[in-house]
């Protein structure tokens, strides 16, 4: 019997140097039974370094904050592997905007992380690997050297296409890049049609991110590969309760994630600021990465929440009324399914994951400031509708829930012959 292919309930090793929603699917396999190992940089582990720091009382409260976003509750700590520096220095110079060589980090940080699990692949332990994108050719290649079946997490569209939305919106809205946009390295592209070739399955977010695989994807092979595994969104969600809309109050509006022009934070700056604030009120949730002059004039019209931990995002979604998502390029945004169960209406396009519908939003045919703001006047003109689409969003949330994603993996390996 070769190594991971051909047992009935093969387990699962997940890899991924950082985090995303490595942890769900890990936590996943391992309800089911399957997680052979997972592996990252990033684990919280109170007893360990450099998480020991947050005892220090100068820095413990700040230190606590920021560690605890790298928490996966739930998963057995003697399934995890932890190593690799790289990660943690991205993370430091992204914070001091050295964008240059926090690229350089993480690409070096993703051919490297090979050397974590190289022993547990060369095994003869039967398990497949899961991955995720950019960072998996060197586990992948390894993997197939010993027989593994191999699927690879693509949570991002193909590179080419986001090169093309990129190129176009640079040239209407530049003065909202920190530096241009600079064109995906070649060594990156190359990277992503490995990693496609190696995989058996190629698994993304969304319709939109499968189309953008398919119409760009060097190998025409990779197309039957390709399939949609909808992600979920953290339990936590559900145990907050929707703070209720003040009708005598403005509409909360909410953006939440990295504020950058892909993810259209452009038009929700320049939607806002059309309405009074006694309409309107805007929340930005994450770091906003555009030129602070260029931020500046909007700056004293939203209430900023550059960074928090991971916890608080629930109580912080349950108080706003609509979740504004203008992207241009997605994987899929599971920022969209846990504004729905956190009791929030969306506005939203579709690059993304579909998860509006016309009975808990709205769908922009485009990202544009006028349709944005026009659908979100509908918010603030028709409290009553606004209402509706809230009191429907957490039954909506449902198919998002993460039971619902463990039964899609369990699918997904009994149709791959996994078990």
């Amino acid at each position: 019997m070769s190594n991971g292919v051909t047992s009935s309930c093969v387990p699962v090793g997940v890899f991924h140097p950082g985090t995303q929603h490595s942890w769900q699917t890990a936590r996943a396999l391992q309800d089911l039974g399957r997680l052979e190992f997972y592996a990252t940089s990033l684990f919280y582990q109170p007893n360990r370094w450099p998480f020991v720091l947050e005892r220090l009382p100068f820095l413990g409260g700040k230190l606590e904050r920021e560690f605890r976003r790298f928490a996966a509750e739930g998963i057995d700590p003697a399934l995890v592997r932890t190593g690799g520096w790289h990660e943690w220095a991205e993370r430091i110079c992204a914070r001091l905007g050295r964008t240059g060589l926090t690229h350089l980090l993480n690409a070096a940080g993703n051919k490297a992380f090979v050397r974590f699990i190289e022993d547990d692949v060369a095994s003869d332990s039967p398990f497949a690997l899961w991955g995720y994108n950019q960072s998996s050719l060197e586990s992948f290649a390894l993997g197939k050297r010993h027989g593994r079946t191999c699927i690879l997490d693509q949570t991002i569209g193909d590179p080419r296409a986001f090169d093309r939305e990129m190129a176009a919106l640079q040239e209407t809205y530049g003065d909202w890049f920190l530096e241009g946009h600079n064109r995906t390295d070649p060594r990156e592209i190359e990277r992503a049609d490995a990693e496609y070739a190696l995989a058996d399955r190629v698994l993304v977010g969304c319709d939109y991110a499968a189309s953008t695989i398919a119409a760009e994807a060097t190998d025409a092979a990779v197309t039957g590969k390709l399939e949609v595994l909808e992600y979920c969104y953290d339990p936590a969600f559900d145990a907050v309760e929707p703070v209720p809309h003040d009708l005598s109050g403005p509409v909360r509006f909410l953006f939440a994630g990295l504020g950058i022009p892909r993810k259209g934070i452009h038009h929700v700056l320049e939607a806002i600021s059309r309405f009074p604030e006694e309409d309107a009120t805007l929340t930005l949730l994450g770091s906003v990465d555009v030129p602070p002059e260029t931020f500046a004039p909007f700056s004293e019209r939203v209430t900023h929440i550059p960074t928090l931990p991971r916890s608080g995002v629930p109580a912080v979604m349950a108080r706003h009324d609509v979740l504004l998502f203008p992207t241009y390029f997605e994987g899929a945004g599971l920022v969209l399914y846990e504004a729905l169960a956190a009791g929030m209406a969306l506005i939203q396009t579709d690059r993304a994951a579909r998860a509006v519908t016309p009975e808990t939003g709205i769908m922009l045919e485009r990202p544009e400031t006028d349709a944005l703001a026009s659908a979100m006047e509908q918010a603030v003109s028709d409290r009553d509708l606004l209402i509706h689409w809230r009191s429907n969003a957490r039954a909506s949330a449902r198919n998002y829930r993460f039971a619902a994603y463990r039964d899609r993996i369990a699918d997904l390996l009994a149709r791959m012959e996994l078990g």
